[in-house]
């Protein structure tokens, strides 16, 4: 998927905000680490720059191959 640029900047602006949330609130940091991973993989998702599954496929086929499957 790929937004449009000027709607993009908005995101981006309000992902910042978001992050800061996370960052003063009283989660564990675990916990502010998915909330923060998840929500930047989002809008690298929005921008054409993620494909939910796409590290774990790879790492499989790089099993695979180390494996000779």
């Amino acid at each position: 998927m790929r937004t449009q640029s000027q709607y993009l900047e908005e995101i981006n602006r309000l992902l910042a905000d978001y992050l800061k949330e996370i960052e003063n609130s009283d989660l564990k940091p675990l916990s502010a680490q998915v909330y923060q991973v998840q929500s930047k993989n989002f809008v690298r998702w929005i921008n054409g720059e993620f494909t939910p599954g796409e590290v774990k496929k790879s790492k499989r086929q790089a099993q695979e191959r180390a494996g000779g499957n």
